[in-house]
């Protein structure tokens, strides 16, 4: 029998699926670059489904079907068309999603009548941050991966990010006695943080340096910018999880929750890679 873990969940079925989704993860970037579009298409689009679902807890409408869609076209749009193509299709699931939302209200009159202008705008609102918060961010990995040398940011961003979230989650788990963040989230520790910038700096300075030779600076600082990134992220979902009342997003992912508590620090950390990327190695 497994042992659970402090939040309940199978520590080891939580290494199973971790280790199950890193095999398809190298498989897919360095074998077959569309597999990882298909793969990033699912995840955006998974996750855009549990954040919708998780909105309407609350009283904020997004509507679920046309944001998975969209979520999932971003990505070949991002692919095969690059970032002006990403924009245009992520300005156009924001303005379907209101769309869709105004012909549904206006479709059931007794709820329009009911629904006042500000709870309308709110919608509005929560459509656009699903959109910018999940596809559009997931979407910079395919821009990353359309570089010459993409497969090798994208897998030294994900391993980074991996092992700032491994090592503070196994290091905060087991030593931490100093919160972080209790207010948002009460099982950040110091000492996991400790652990994440430690793994984090190793993990970035190696990579670099094996893929192109950049100095030690150079890795430290990428180091630096995704732990920032990683820490804002997982810290953001863990705010958004305690205002709307989840402890997960859902139980898609055995062991790890929904698909957004897997991508929480992911998303922001594709966008701040693909900016480093571009401004060390312009193309």
């Amino acid at each position: 029998m497994s042992n659970p873990t402090a939040g309940g969940r199978s520590l080891s079925m939580s290494v199973a699926v971790g280790l199950f989704l890193g095999g398809l993860f190298l498989l897919s970037v360095l074998i077959y670059k569309e597999l990882f579009m298909v793969l990033a298409a699912a995840a955006a689009g998974a996750g855009a489904w549990e954040l919708s679902t998780a909105l309407r807890l609350k009283g904020w409408y997004v509507p679920r079907v046309p944001a998975v869609v969209g979520s999932v076209l971003i990505m070949p749009a991002a692919f095969y068309g690059g970032a002006e193509l990403q924009w245009l299709v992520a300005l156009g699931i924001v303005a379907a999603l209101i769309i869709w939302r105004t012909v549904h209200l206006l479709w059931e009159r007794r709820e329009a009548a009911a629904q006042a202008f500000a709870h309308t705008v709110r919608d509005f609102a929560a459509s656009a941050f699903v959109v910018i918060y999940l596809p559009l961010m997931t979407s910079f990995t395919i821009l990353l991966l359309r570089r010459p040398d993409g497969a090798e940011w994208v897998i030294t961003f994900v391993v980074t990010v991996a092992m700032i979230d491994t090592s503070g989650y196994l290091v905060g788990r087991k030593l931490g006695r100093h919160k972080l963040a209790p207010g948002v989230s009460p099982k950040k520790t110091w000492e996991g943080l400790l652990a994440s910038v430690t793994a984090g700096t190793i993990t970035a300075i190696i990579f670099t340096r094996v893929f192109w030779g950049f100095d030690w600076w150079l890795g430290l600082l990428l180091a630096a910018v995704l732990l920032l990134a990683a820490v804002f992220g997982d810290l953001a979902e863990s705010l958004i999880k305690r205002d709307l009342g989840v402890k997960d997003m859902s139980s898609l992912l055995p062991g790890h929750g929904g698909m957004m508590d897997r991508l929480d620090s992911i998303l922001p950390s594709a966008l701040i890679t693909y900016i480093f990327a571009q401004a060390i190695l312009p193309i």
